[in-house]
């Protein structure tokens, strides 16, 4: 059922929205440790999505030409327990696009062609309690932080990777997922709440962990000397039972905001578990952005890796924990599959193993920025579904523009107008990779097909839209 919205309605609600995100109380930028317990929860989003066009010519002599998308969107919710602990609740995806095309003698007049397309996602629903008296140590002498005391998440993934040429082509296709719950003997210290710039700090902690990974993955190629098939195979086990992490931060310089000013930290958090944002604690079995991945994605042809080089971020800001953005950069590399050589593999190996032809066809930093909650969801969709990426507008970028006063101003002149017009019950809200190889089968490692040869099915797979909210 469609229902339509009186256009005073409508703009009340974007209006409205404007100054949630806008309208920051004076001393909100200001370190503080005073938290209201029971508050009504605060939400917030940042992220961006970026593509980029490349070309060149690889070492085989082929030239390419291609597209990569990267992006990462991130949703918060806060919830403050009592003075001096808050709660986390965080929607993170994250997703990257490659598709090349080969050409020779060039893509202009092309004589032959070959192509791979490669899809990885990934999206993690986390919980984390956080207090502010924590601690972290500026050249050996305590100081009062906020620190991470546990963290709890589900992660799910994808990969999709398909390559076509004139002699062999090869698909592999991957789902991960994990669940880990980690608890810190003391506090893990993170960002101090006298943050200064210039200033740098460190910490560690003792944990303890539990939680289970499962890797389930297929693989075909066909080629001149033999053809493979690697039916749906399973791999899982447990995550790291204890351990240590370590952090070192540091200030640099700063950006703005929504009329804010925040720190440009680099922050890095050292542990058996790859990081998002300085506080996600991903299990470096499922993470399809990194070398840890227990997955099997040596016979892949495309290859994508993500790296955070930066997190925006205030102790508090806008009442709430002040990370407002975060800087990544991405880097992928390709395999022509009409020049590759195959070489034997072990016979523990099982398949072929790819031995050259690789090309580094981008490597692209994206900065996320404040956006709305609906904008991240929208590019959360598209990291997913690898479509209609960048159709949504920016409206992040509006809402930077925007300041308190004209938000406030707005939002009380349309109210009067909705009032004296109709009286209108408005719709409730809508709220770089492993050297494994898969066990099974011997032939070469290739590629994977697009549309010309259909590729065998993928393995059946839960909907990948299920993990958003």
């Amino acid at each position: 059922m469609n229902v339509r919205v009186g256009r005073a309605t409508a703009i009340l609600s974007i209006a409205t929205a404007v100054a949630l995100v806008c309208a920051v109380p004076a001393a909100a930028a200001s370190p503080t440790s005073d938290l209201t317990p029971g508050a009504t929860f605060t939400v917030w989003a940042y992220g961006a999505v970026r593509t980029v066009d490349f070309s060149g010519v690889g070492a085989s002599g082929w030239a390419y030409q291609g597209s990569a998308t990267y992006g990462y969107t991130v949703i918060l919710n806060q919830t403050n327990l009592t003075a001096e602990d808050f709660e986390l609740s965080v929607n993170r995806t994250m997703g990257a696009i490659l598709s090349v095309e080969y050409c020779t003698p060039t893509c202009k007049s092309p004589v032959h062609t070959a192509d791979i397309y490669y899809h990885a996602w990934e999206s993690v629903d986390a919980w984390a309690n956080f207090t502010v008296a924590g601690t972290v140590y500026e050249s050996g002498s305590p100081a009062a932080a906020i620190a991470l005391n546990n963290s709890h998440l589900q992660v799910t993934g994808n990969l999709t990777d398909s390559a076509h040429g004139p002699l062999r082509s090869s698909y592999l296709s991957a789902a991960v997922t994990s669940t880990a719950n980690v608890q810190f003997a003391t506090p893990l210290g993170l960002i101090p709440l006298d943050l200064a710039s210039g200033s740098s700090w460190n910490d560690s902690a003792a944990f303890t962990a539990s939680g289970a990974f499962s890797a389930t993955y297929s693989y075909f190629h066909t080629g001149p000397l033999l053809n493979v098939s690697v039916p749906r195979s399973t791999i899982g086990g447990s995550v790291a039972a204890s351990g240590n992490v370590s952090v070192i931060g540091s200030s640099g310089g700063t950006v703005s905001w929504g009329g804010v000013s925040y720190q440009t930290l680099s922050l890095e958090v050292i542990g058996p578990f790859s990081v998002r944002e300085g506080f996600i604690l991903v299990p470096t079995q499922v993470d399809l952005f990194g070398s840890g991945s227990s997955v099997p994605l040596t016979n892949a042809s495309g290859e994508a890796s993500a790296q955070m080089t930066a997190v925006d971020a205030l102790p508090f800001a806008h009442g709430h924990f002040g990370v407002a953005g975060s800087q990544w950069l991405y880097v992928a590399s390709a395999l022509n599959p009409s020049v590759t050589d195959l070489t034997p593999a072990t016979p523990a190996a099982g398949v072929d193993q790819i031995a050259s032809g690789a090309d580094q066809v981008a490597s692209t930093s994206v900065q996320g920025v404040p956006m709305s909650v609906g904008q991240a969801q929208g590019d959360s969709d598209c990291l997913v579904t690898g479509t209609s990426c960048g159709a949504a507008p920016a409206a992040h970028s509006l809402l930077a523009a925007v300041g308190i006063g004209v938000g406030v101003v707005v939002v009380a002149a349309l109210l009067g107008l909705v009032l004296i017009t109709r009286r209108r019950q408005l719709p409730p809200p809508a709220y770089p990779n492993a050297r494994l190889y898969p066990p099974g089968g011997s032939g070469p490692a290739g590629r994977a097909p697009r549309a010309a040869g259909p590729p065998p099915p993928p393995p059946e797979e839960d909907d990948p839209l299920s993990h958003l909210w």
